[in-house]
């Protein structure tokens, strides 16, 4: 039998917490008296206030047994897992829990959410097997196939033929409603995801008054929202105090837990009038007393040294008891063995444990999480002696809590417990074990195919970066992540890697000389990183400082100072200042020609690049040869199928559209097109680039079939890949409107040069060419417009 203590206060009674619980009886007595009802109980971790989350349940069950005419359904959600903190999933993690106990039909949401989901993975069929949050009733299996044709097929004949399958509060709700859904089809991923609250609320609204019942949601462990992210202040929560919570009003009383008190009232005072927040402390001095000698201990001077020990914090009080129990058994206990902090208390626990269990909690205290995989692997690296076979039991240990996905985690005084007692002894040994985690996690990162990186990837990147920041020095932790996060950039993971370069840049500033090349390197990406998702405003400094310490540190013609020179001119390119551009491009290209060879990639990436700042600048005759040796160079170096092969196909075959010559262009287009779409993926930026240059070409030749659908999917990567606020989606933007001027669609056309016209001069600012191209634009359409 695995040794822990037991849970006392989910077996028994709690003691000194009915003032908390009656206020909750209060609260569930009188929803519906206020227009919105939010309960908060705060307090230092383990205090108690999970488990007093846990009981509220009990009591809503006898409530239903008293008030048959007044029922109240629940249901409750986590916040420290991650996951649970993304609003779409924190809304199917609730909709699945709601629909598990009390067959709750979601159809709005789900429609939505199948609609976002498909917006979000248009290369995926939309089927069970693939829709991981779907767990709704058979009766709206046929909305995949539906939602599956989006944006090609309209959704109202087929959902029309299966109304009959929903209950009669959502047919009426139908009638007006059906409009707000069919709208979805005709917008983008994000726009989608900001509709789930709405749609979320109307649903649970629609069978609350049915069926005359009220709600309670939990919400435990808010303080999460903010891990990582404390200077975001009022906006982390936003969507749930701004979005969710008002569009429930009445029929739902809402019980939030975490450390702090909500201060929604700095925001609005008129929260006040809907917040009742109580702060959950240590039980009095009598209560624990009296707690205790329903445990049998009736010593006086124990009974005192325990409480003093514990401060009242019941997480410590059921370690004391079981401490006293252990050592009943074999002597008479004395208030010497229970006196001292908490550490000590969590110290003197660990005692009672075999040298078998120490060692395997200790370094599972290190892990956010684990599985049966990386528990084996850590027991075993580390030798501590524990059998594997023994996994389950030793999960069994109250401080130990299941997660999703069959991981368990730790509780966080437990953790921390531990973790400063092996800081303390064993600094070393630490180090190792963080090197240990994330070797395991690296080792799941090697030879990933860009175009299949899951979430499961995506957290083995999260994760192995944590712990190499404790394990490695900082050289060797800047050459360890560039390797590892580079299929993530080629892939466009791009929001997920540029905090870990952020958080890496401020590494190294703390633990390197100011001038050291790795700093030059990681501002060098970083920039990169910012251009690619469009924060022009953040790069130039970067740029600037790397390049001056390179020219610093290096020899003036250094390949690395060729890089920033090459990048540097790329981004006075991106911004429309083109003598810059040029000077750059060209003392790029020097250095690169004097000290690489002929036949070197970066000369290849260089001659590329000024050949598309010559066609930018219409100097079509300087811009050909270049684009010509470069793709020479990398077809022989690189290989045809190479992705920066595509990327000079493109280029040349924008040259040629743009000299008039679109039989030319047409073929490379197609095969850039190729190659991109079978190396890099259906849904990368560069194929949405390949996308939109062979829909203008189309456009140019009268072919608008062929165009439209082309630029749609371009403009759909962009936005879902790069944001909405991209400048990339602005030329996307700029090109269907001019498609749509084409075909007299001039009202559609007006709304996306004026949506372009708003992300140019937020991103690139008012005096870039784009901008005021797309200004004239809109002129011209608007007369245009006046004609007719």
């Amino acid at each position: 039998m695995v040794i822990a203590p037991k849970n006392y206060f989910k077996q028994h009674s709690f003691v000194d917490r009915e003032n908390y619980i009656r206020t909750f009886k209060e609260n569930v007595y009188n929803i519906g008296q206020k227009e919105l009802s939010i309960l908060v109980y705060y307090g230092v971790a383990g205090i108690g206030k999970t488990s007093l989350r846990k009981e509220f349940p009990k009591y809503l069950e006898k409530h239903n047994r008293e008030y048959r005419y007044r029922k109240t359904i629940w249901a409750s959600i986590d916040l420290r897992l991650k996951k649970h903190r993304e609003k779409n999933t924190f809304l199917v993690t609730l909709k699945n829990d709601l629909q598990k106990k009390y067959k709750i039909h979601f159809p709005a949401f789900e429609i939505a959410h199948a609609i976002y989901w498909k917006k979000a993975n248009p290369e995926i069929p939309l089927r069970k097997a693939d829709y991981l949050f779907f767990e709704g009733d058979n009766a709206f299996d046929d909305y995949f196939g539906v939602v599956d044709k989006i944006p090609y097929f309209s959704i109202v004949p087929a959902t029309a033929r299966l109304l009959k399958n929903l209950p009669d509060y959502f047919r009426k709700w139908w009638v007006n409603g059906e409009e707000e859904l069919l709208q979805l089809s005709e917008k983008e991923p994000l726009e989608i995801e900001e509709t789930l609250p709405y749609f979320w609320a109307q649903d649970l609204n629609n069978y609350l008054e049915h069926a005359s019942k009220s709600a309670v949601l939990f919400i435990d462990t808010y303080e999460a929202l903010w891990e990582n992210h404390r200077s975001d202040g009022h906006s982390r929560d936003e969507w749930i105090r701004e979005e969710l919570i008002p569009r429930l009003p009445r029929k739902v009383l809402w019980v939030i837990c975490g450390k702090e008190a909500l201060k929604w009232k700095e925001i609005d005072c008129e929260w006040n009038e809907y917040l009742t927040q109580y702060r959950v402390e240590g039980l009095l001095e009598n209560y624990c007393i009296k707690y205790l000698e329903t445990r049998g201990i009736t010593d006086k001077e124990i009974q005192e040294a325990i409480f003093k020990g514990s401060k009242g914090v019941p997480y410590y009080l059921e370690l004391s008891v079981y401490i006293y129990e252990k050592i009943i058994g074999t002597r008479r206990p004395e208030p010497e063995d229970f006196g001292g902090n908490h550490q000590k208390i969590a110290d003197r626990f660990f005692e009672f444990l075999s040298p078998e269990e120490k060692n395997a909690l200790n370094v599972l205290s290190f892990p956010h999480f684990w599985d049966y995989d990386l528990f084996e692997y850590l027991v075993k690296e580390f030798n501590t002696g524990y059998p594997t076979n023994n996994y389950e039991d030793l999960c069994n240990f109250s401080f130990i809590s299941k997660a999703e996905n069959n991981k368990y985690q730790m509780h966080q005084l437990m953790q921390e417990s531990l973790q400063k007692t092996q800081k303390k002894k064993k600094p070393d040994s630490v180090k190792r074990i963080h090197k240990a985690i994330s070797e395991y996690y690296t080792s799941k990162l090697v030879d990933i195919d860009i175009k299949a990186i899951t979430p499961e990837h995506e957290l083995a990147l999260t994760e192995a970066f944590y712990h190499a920041k404790e394990a490695l020095e900082a050289e060797e932790l800047c050459e360890w992540f560039i390797s590892v996060s580079d299929p993530f950039d080629r892939a466009a993971f791009w929001q997920l890697i540029t905090p870990m370069y952020e958080e890496m840049l401020q590494i190294l500033e703390a633990k390197l000389e100011p001038e050291h090349p790795d700093i030059a390197t990681i501002l060098n990406d970083l920039a990169l990183l910012y251009k690619s998702m469009g924060e022009y405003e953040k790069i130039l400094p970067l740029y600037q400082r790397a390049l001056n310490i390179y020219e610093q540190v290096l020899e003036p013609e250094h390949p690395f100072v060729a890089t920033i020179q090459n990048n540097l001119a790329g981004f006075y390119k991106s911004i429309g200042k083109y003598e810059k551009a040029l000077l750059h491009y060209k003392k790029s290209l020097d250095i690169r020609e004097n000290v690489l060879d002929p036949l070197h990639p970066d000369v290849a990436i260089t001659l590329n690049n000024l050949a598309e700042l010559y066609r930018q600048m219409g100097e079509y005759e300087k811009a050909l040869p270049l684009y010509q040796r470069a793709l020479d160079i990398r077809e022989k170096v690189l290989g045809p199928q190479h992705p920066s092969v595509a990327t000079t196909l493109n280029n040349l075959a924008l040259l040629y559209k743009s000299m008039g010559d679109c039989e030319k262009a047409l073929p490379l287009y197609q095969r850039a097109l190729d190659i991109r779409e079978t190396v890099l993926g259906p849904e990368h930026p560069s194929v949405a680039t390949t996308l939109n240059n062979l829909a203008a070409l189309y456009e140019n030749i009268g072919d608008y079939e062929k165009a439209l659908p082309l630029y749609q999917k371009a403009l759909d990567i962009r936005e879902t890949v790069l944001g909405p606020e991209h400048p990339s989606v602005a030329a996307t933007l700029n090109n269907l409107a001019g498609l749509y001027y084409h075909t007299a669609r001039y009202e559609e056309a007006l709304h996306l040069l004026e949506r372009s016209l708003k992300i140019l001069e937020r991103k690139l600012g008012s005096s870039h060419p784009n901008f005021k191209t797309t200004e004239q634009n809109i002129q011209a359409l608007k007369i245009k417009m006046e004609e007719k």
